[in-house]
């Protein structure tokens, strides 16, 4: 093979890689409750084994890695509460201006199970896609977002 063959091998193979944390900040809606009301399918949810402050610590450091963002337009960042007492978690994704992009429960069903609930806007593109991917992400196994040990 020669050089510039490579060159263009790598180079495809480096945007392809980068392309794969899609960073977004719409759909959006101003609060919190407009979240849920507007929901796909009232929230997706799903029971996971895993203690829920593991997935909670998982999703935290996830969200952190492949969510939280700036650019030249847009801001957006987490916002995250362990509620030890209600033995919950709760992440927000929110842009600069305050909407909620997405809510994501964590709720211990059990001493390693959890129930893992997303909202996000029903007219938010490939949502089950984006919860089959939290899913994993809950669990520590998404390999570009679970970069971090647990401590």
């Amino acid at each position: 093979m020669n050089l510039k063959v490579l060159i263009l091998c790598f180079s495809a193979i480096f945007l392809l890689s980068a392309c794969q944390n899609q960073y977004v900040s719409k759909p959006n809606q101003p609060t919190e409750a407009a979240l849920v009301a507007t929901s796909v399918d009232n929230g997706l949810s799903t029971e996971l084994d895993i203690n829920y402050k593991d997935a909670f610590k998982n999703l935290r450091q996830a969200y952190g890695q492949c969510i939280a963002f700036t650019g030249e337009d847009d801001f957006v960042f987490t916002d995250n509460k362990l509620d030890e007492q209600l033995a919950m978690g709760t992440l927000f994704a929110r842009t600069e201006g305050g909407a909620y992009l997405s809510k994501t429960l964590v709720e211990s069903v059990d001493t390693n199970r959890t129930r893992l609930t997303l909202f996000l806007s029903a007219d938010y593109k490939f949502a089950h896609s984006r919860f089959k991917q939290d899913t994993k992400r809950a669990l520590g196994l998404d390999s570009q977002c679970n970069t971090a040990k647990l401590l």
